[in-house]
């Protein structure tokens, strides 16, 4: 998990900023904020837990990529089966697109 001073704030949530797409995941980088989020919806995974396996795969992926101040990532239902490799290669490349 990220730490409290790394998680991004609720309010940030609604405020608009570049977004960013693959076939797997969907990213949106907030102006003017600090922090990260991955949101699992009730709609990509319908168990509870499921969404905080998705979820952990993703923080994991992430551990070894360099990422801009502020970043919340929707992963889609098709990264459940996906190897964890495919996922750090996926991300790679997406976050790779971002100028930061």
């Amino acid at each position: 998990m990220f730490r409290r001073q790394e998680r991004l704030p609720r309010s940030v949530f609604l405020n608009h900023g570049k977004r960013f797409f693959s076939q797997n995941f969907s990213v949106t980088i907030p102006e003017k904020a600090i922090g990260y989020a991955v949101v699992v919806s009730k709609k990509t995974a319908r168990l509870s837990v499921t969404r905080h396996r998705i979820k952990r795969k993703v923080i994991v992926a992430l551990k070894d990529i360099k990422l801009p101040p502020a970043l919340i990532i929707f992963p889609k239902s098709s990264i459940t089966k996906m190897p964890m490799e495919d996922i750090k290669v996926e991300l790679k490349k997406l976050l790779s697109k971002i100028a930061f």
